[in-house]
């Protein structure tokens, strides 16, 4: 604030100098140079702090400040892809158990992940409970066609069993 009233007070003393020193001025070629005078002494007054810039400080505050901005934005895209991830394992999870019940299969399904893409894909299911070979047939069909797994990739075990 008080560089601001500074500068407002150079740009006031340069007016009322210039506007003196021109009503005093003498007509013809003095008149035409002391105008020309008072008009750079009041540019002057005026540009003083765009010329009195820090060009390094303000090249190092705007290197700084894209710094941030990059940090911010990785910040952000990670947090993007981590929510994404969550929500693509939680449906996942929900359509699987949603396409057991409309079978009418009693099971509990665990999904495998691959993460080394973009976005999360499954890359196997171990399904555990008490299902006739009907109903394993059934249960593949429906999860090679809706998560893109292979048959081989769907291993069943039952309750007594351990997942390989």
């Amino acid at each position: 604030m008080d560089m601001l009233r500074e500068w407002l007070m150079a740009v006031l003393a340069a007016s009322f100098l210039t506007a003196a020193a021109q009503a005093v001025m003498p007509e013809g070629p003095v008149k035409s140079v002391g105008r020309l005078i008072c008009g750079l002494l009041l540019f002057l007054a005026i540009a003083r702090p765009v010329l009195g810039i820090q060009y390094a400080s303000l090249a190092a505050a705007v290197r700084d400040y894209s710094d941030q901005l990059t940090e911010t934005q990785e910040s952000l895209e990670k947090a993007n892809r981590q929510l994404t991830e969550s929500i693509i394992v939680q449906e996942t999870a929900t359509y699987i158990q949603d396409k057991s019940s409309e079978l009418g299969l009693d099971c509990r399904a665990e999904v495998t992940w691959d993460w080394s893409g973009q976005v999360p894909v499954p890359s196997g299911v171990t399904v555990t409970g008490e299902l006739t070979e009907a109903q394993r047939e059934r249960f593949t069909q429906a999860l090679t066609q809706d998560l893109g797994l292979e048959a081989e990739q769907i291993c069943y075990v039952t309750s007594n069993e351990e997942a390989p």
